[in-house]
């Protein structure tokens, strides 16, 4: 943990996302963080349907939750609201469960996301996270998404993976790692260990709205070869517009 927090501290974040924290390690990281200055924080620690695990994300500006998303999980998929001097970013911090274990559990959390984010928004927008998906990317922008591996799924599965690796571009949330660098690079973000046959994918992506002026976005893979996750950690760097600012209501 400490390791962790000290690589994330010397990149000197703004906003912090994380998927798959337990209710110890989000003291710890809640601690840390606030050092750094980022001083708001929430999680779905509220949300959680049995699970022990959760998403969290820490901000220098203050922030408030929105609704769950109507997954079947929807602790998977943590939704706020940050005030940011550049405007409101709705941040959507997403840990989509793999389709071997959870099945249609997967496909009805991208189904979900779509529903959530397909529409015209007046806000900045980000969505983060360990999706899942896809299985692959060619040279010449092609995805293959899991529909494959469930064939008496196929159509349903490719459908819901799509609309949010893809089909969210249209409503304003390109892939930025993609928008930024095109689909030479091969990126792989996780591996599966070597004695089931080494494989690498990029599962972990940023989409973010034109309106925040994407400048970089890269992996570092370096914290996953030195162990401190099973994923590369992803940086997005942004120079956003102004937006207007509508004052953030809390309830109650």
């Amino acid at each position: 943990m400490p390791a962790q927090a000290e690589a994330v501290s010397r990149h000197e974040p703004d906003v912090v996302a994380l998927q798959e924290v337990t209710e110890e390690r989000r003291s710890h990281w809640s601690h840390h963080l606030r050092e750094d200055g980022l001083e708001h924080f929430a999680d779905s620690s509220y949300l959680l349907s049995g699970r022990p695990k959760q998403t969290f994300v820490a901000s220098r500006w203050p922030l408030v939750t929105l609704p769950a998303i109507p997954a079947p999980q929807p602790e998977r998929v943590l939704s706020v609201v940050i005030e940011s001097p550049w405007g409101q970013i709705e941040v959507h911090n997403a840990h989509v469960p793999n389709g071997s274990t959870y099945g249609l559990v997967k496909v009805a959390t991208f189904e979900a996301m779509h529903e959530r984010l397909a529409r015209p928004c007046d806000r900045h927008r980000i969505l983060c996270g360990d999706l899942n998906a896809p299985q692959e990317e060619g040279p010449n922008g092609e995805v293959v998404t899991f529909a494959g591996d469930h064939p008496r799924h196929a159509e349903r599965w490719d459908a819901a993976e799509r609309s949010v690796l893809t089909g969210l571009a249209e409503w304003d949330l390109a892939d930025l790692y993609r928008s930024l660098h095109g689909y030479g690079p091969s990126e792989a973000t996780w591996e599966r260990s070597k004695r089931r046959g080494s494989v690498g994918r990029r599962l972990d992506h940023v989409f973010a709205s034109a309106s925040l002026g994407g400048i970089a976005c890269d992996y570092h893979h370096a914290w996953r070869e030195a162990k401190l996750s099973d994923h590369s950690a992803v940086e997005a760097v942004f120079e956003p517009a102004v937006l207007a600012r509508p004052r953030l209501r809390r309830k109650g």
